[in-house]
């Protein structure tokens, strides 16, 4: 579909944008003001597409740890960067972060190939699994990124991509975090095993957190349901079915809480972690900028922060076995203890899992 408007009334470029994000079924992160990152625009040829992606570190040096952020349908790269101020949080926390560009016939409207969705990228067929494969490859060549240390997180379209890399190339990440998004292919695809890091509003008006058709989706598209998405990770995972959990206040005052299930294995006690955000809508929580009619964005947790977190616990961040230069000979350093925001979730005690989770519902 070409979206056609009269050169005498044609409206504003964030109203084209509004437009096509509907048209594709999705909202997206809008180019508000937020906080300013300073990123440079990188290309990578992959088949026959020149592919774009913004990053912000151009010096070759140690190689680090490497986050690819992908951005929602009707968006780009620099859009979520200034939306979710996520650039700053993973630099500070030693990582090299990465937002790709997906395809589209406008320059800040973009959508990925996450299987049945979204827009321009699925309707031909862009194979946006070898681009990402490719870049990986190519940031890792260049001596930037620890091959063994490799993160993914997307947002709605975004987050859909990141799933469908979980089930079609677990061996690239060490662990994938999905927020307002479901899985795109079918369950069964996912076979190997792939912590993840699921964060979902229950009134999203575009991926209902119980499945089914979102009323603000006008493609009329029926998703998957959170739990259904997170069970096949579960299972892959070898994670007890059978959640502990934990309720997070209204303490920013906005009408929202947050309830955490955590699902652990015999090897990962985070195997599978869902936010729940209760009266929450389609949003990147605490991000900067609001996505478009997406609903209430809660402030009771800090997404951004919460994703390093997740990352850091699966082998992310400073190496925890360097020296520390500032320790007499012959010490023993101790582990470093990193002070979570007040947001942030609180770890979870141990205790006795409930009966049923989301994935009994």
């Amino acid at each position: 579909m070409t979206l056609r408007f009269p050169k005498h009334h044609r409206p504003s470029r964030a109203l084209q944008r509004a437009v096509l994000a509907a048209v594709c079924g999705l909202s997206l992160l809008t180019a508000l003001p937020g906080q300013a990152v300073d990123l440079s625009l990188k290309t990578l040829r992959v088949g026959n597409l020149a592919r774009a992606y913004f990053s912000e570190r151009n010096v070759v040096g140690e190689a680090q740890p490497l986050i690819i952020a992908l951005h929602a349908s009707g968006s780009s790269g620099s859009l979520m960067a200034r939306a979710t101020g996520l650039t700053e949080i993973a630099e500070a926390a030693g990582y090299m972060i990465v937002y790709p560009n997906g395809t589209g016939l406008a320059i800040d409207a973009r959508t990925w190939n996450s299987g049945g969705c979204c827009g321009y990228a699925q309707m031909h067929k862009v194979d946006d699994v070898a681009f990402l494969r490719a870049l990986v490859g190519k940031l890792v060549a260049d001596g930037l990124v620890d091959r063994q240390r490799v993160y993914l997180v997307g947002v709605s379209n975004g987050g859909m991509m990141a799933y469908r890399m979980a089930a079609e190339a677990p061996e690239l990440f060490k662990a994938v975090a999905v927020v307002s998004a479901v899985l795109d292919v079918p369950p069964e695809t996912v076979k190997a095993p792939m912590p993840v890091l699921h964060i979902h509003g229950s009134d999203d008006p575009f991926i209902p957190f119980l499945g089914g058709m979102g009323k603000q989706e006008v493609s009329q598209v029926p998703r998957l349901s959170v739990a259904r998405s997170i069970e096949a990770f579960i299972k892959a995972d070898g994670a007890n079915p059978r959640p502990t959990v934990n309720d997070i206040p209204d303490t920013a005052g906005d009408g929202t809480t947050i309830r955490q299930y955590t699902y652990a294995s015999k090897t990962d006690p985070q195997a599978v972690v869902l936010y729940e955000v209760k009266g929450g809508g389609h949003a990147w929580p605490g991000g900067v900028v609001p996505i478009i009619n997406g609903g209430k964005s809660s402030q009771n947790l800090d997404t951004s922060r919460t994703v390093i977190s997740f990352f850091n616990a699966h082998g992310g961040g400073p190496k925890n076995d360097d020296e520390d230069d500032q320790l007499p000979p012959g010490a023993t350093p101790l582990k470093p203890v990193v002070n979570a925001p007040a947001n942030a979730a609180p770890k979870l005690p141990a205790a006795t899992p409930p009966a049923s989770g989301p994935a009994a519902r």
